[in-house]
């Protein structure tokens, strides 16, 4: 089960909790924990070399963050997301990365659109055909995308909102990406931003970064049984 999480194992220099609830977030939001998975702490101990009160603390911690759930004292879980909890997520993500893009095509300077769109091609790598791990690897490569774009929008307040959202919308993420198709189909959306922002035109980007969010809330909510209502989802 260790190579569940990477073969990761925490290292003495570092505050024990924070490095085990970093080890099972990752894992968690790279589907090697898979939603409804049970967590069993002795084996937690034995993939993290971490002892049973530094596993607790951190599970405690990843809880607070919604990403596991304690089944009453029976044990904990990875967290299933509802829905509903989904569609609420993404109709935030919508209006953030929106008014991102908006605030980068106008005011990122040349270098900042330069280290996007070199972002946005290693997205469109990550998703070339044959890839067996394009879930994953396009995952890996829209975050960087998306940490250039959020610092080119330079407002803090944003920033602040976006990573208190970020580990849900990760999550999500991953999961809209585990469905045939999306890979490719997200590269396009994607590349509609670049685009617009080459254009220096604010109003086109959130416009692209808003329908890309809607397209992925459609996706991610049809696999999980569910019809979105995101405002032009549908």
């Amino acid at each position: 089960m260790s190579d569940l999480l990477g073969g990761r194992q925490v290292q003495r220099h570092a505050p024990i909790r924070e490095q085990v609830a970093d080890i099972l977030r990752d894992a968690i939001v790279d589907m090697r924990l898979e939603p409804g998975q049970v967590l069993i702490e002795r084996e937690l101990c034995e993939m993290t070399q971490a002892s049973r009160p530094s596993v607790r603390e951190a599970l405690r911690q990843l809880e607070a963050e919604g990403l596991v759930e304690s089944m009453n004292g029976k044990g904990t879980v990875v967290a299933i997301a509802s829905p509903e909890l989904a569609e609420h997520v993404y109709e935030v993500r919508a209006e953030l990365e929106g008014l991102a893009a908006e605030l980068f095509a106008r005011s990122a300077d040349d270098a900042l659109v330069a280290e996007f769109r070199q972002a946005v091609e290693e997205v469109r790598g990550a998703a070339a055909d044959g890839n067996p791990d394009a879930a994953r690897d396009v995952l890996q490569a829209k975050n960087r995308a998306y940490e250039v774009l959020f610092r080119g929008a330079s407002n803090p307040i944003l920033t602040q909102m976006v990573n208190t959202l970020q580990r849900r919308v990760t999550q999500l993420r991953a999961l809209t990406l585990a469905q045939p198709g999306r890979p490719a189909q997200s590269v396009l959306e994607i590349e509609a931003i670049r685009d617009a922002i080459e254009r220096r035109d604010p109003q086109a980007a959130r416009e692209a970064a808003t329908h890309h969010v809607q397209q992925a809330a459609r996706t991610v909510l049809s696999a999980l049984g569910h019809t979105s209502s995101v405002a032009g989802a549908a």
